[in-house]
């Protein structure tokens, strides 16, 4: 008889729990959140964007992993825009390719290789660089859907770190090209509208979906433009989850390319923060002219409010 008991008494406990559970579950998928880009004026929100990248170029392997960490603080608001402020806290790259390695960090000098024919240290130069990249600062206007409205800070940026170097004038010019093509003006915008052009600026709810069209001029992705579809898959909370699959076109250097990405993405819906994304890109050639060339990369973001 106790043991009958004690079942009844483990069923009814079971009953309940998996009863306030449904009724949980329910209250979550019929929440709405108002979902829009919102930092908060006199606020700093730090974010840590990682890109790996897998292309075969002609049979041979290119591998690359880039990772840049900035620290951005809201200085401004006019209506629903955001003046943003934002500094390179730190700068890391490997590449591999053709049994070839490299790694560059900001926070890691890299060895020397000895001196050159005209009794130069190449390593000294590249270290200079890296570390005048670390601290520069940027701004950004941005709307409650995310896209980057206006940039500024890069224009006189190459120049300004390149002046600090000391190297010779015919080195300055080279030194330059090769630090625009990574920082520049229009990259900073691809990089951070591929992660914040998301918000509908209007409440959601489970199932919720919509689209947002971009472009970019991110050279080592090929460029182009992405028809991205978002929907909502879970809200728990302030925190919203995102499906995203994305359609991409692209034709750069002559390179036409088509691929997709498709990956999840959880916003904090009380300022829009990203608080961590993941994506998996695909690009593959659309003509005979650029076979051979396969990219895939792998895209985390993850964000913090300070």
């Amino acid at each position: 008889m106790k043991t009958i008991k004690l079942i009844l008494f483990v069923a009814g406990i079971t009953t309940a729990a998996l009863f306030i559970y449904s009724c949980q579950s329910t209250k979550t998928s019929t929440a709405a959140k108002l979902l829009k880009f919102n930092f908060e004026k006199g606020k700093g929100y730090d974010y840590e964007m990682t890109m790996s990248m897998d292309q075969e170029v002609a049979g041979q392997s290119v591998q690359m992993d880039m990772t840049s960490y900035y620290s951005m603080d809201v200085v401004g608001e006019e209506g629903p825009n955001k003046t943003i402020t934002s500094q390179i806290d730190r700068f890391k790259m490997k590449v591999g390719a053709m049994g070839f390695s490299l790694d560059i960090d900001t926070d890691k000098p890299l060895p020397s290789l000895g001196l050159t024919e005209d009794g130069k240290d190449p390593m000294k130069a590249v270290n200079s660089l890296l570390g005048a990249i670390k601290g520069q600062k940027f701004e950004m206007k941005i709307n409650a859907e995310g896209k980057v409205l206006e940039i500024k800070g890069f224009e006189n940026m190459a120049k300004k770190i390149v002046d600090s170097l000391g190297v010779d004038e015919s080195e300055k010019e080279q030194m330059m090209q090769e630090f625009s093509k990574q920082f520049n003006g229009d990259k900073m915008r691809g990089q951070f509208e591929r992660s914040w052009y998301i918000f509908p600026n209007k409440e959601v709810k489970v199932g919720d979906t919509w689209q947002k069209n971009t472009s970019t001029e991110m050279d080592d992705l090929g460029g182009g433009s992405y028809s991205s579809v978002y929907k909502v898959t879970d809200i728990e909370g302030d925190m919203v989850t995102l499906e995203e699959e994305t359609k991409i076109e692209s034709n750069q250097a002559g390179r036409q390319m088509s691929g997709e990405i498709s990956g999840t993405i959880v916003v904090d819906s009380r300022v829009g923060l990203i608080v961590k994304a993941d994506q998996d890109i695909s690009l593959k050639p659309m003509t005979d002219n650029t076979k051979g060339i396969e990219i895939k990369a792998k895209i985390k973001v993850k964000g913090k409010a300070r």
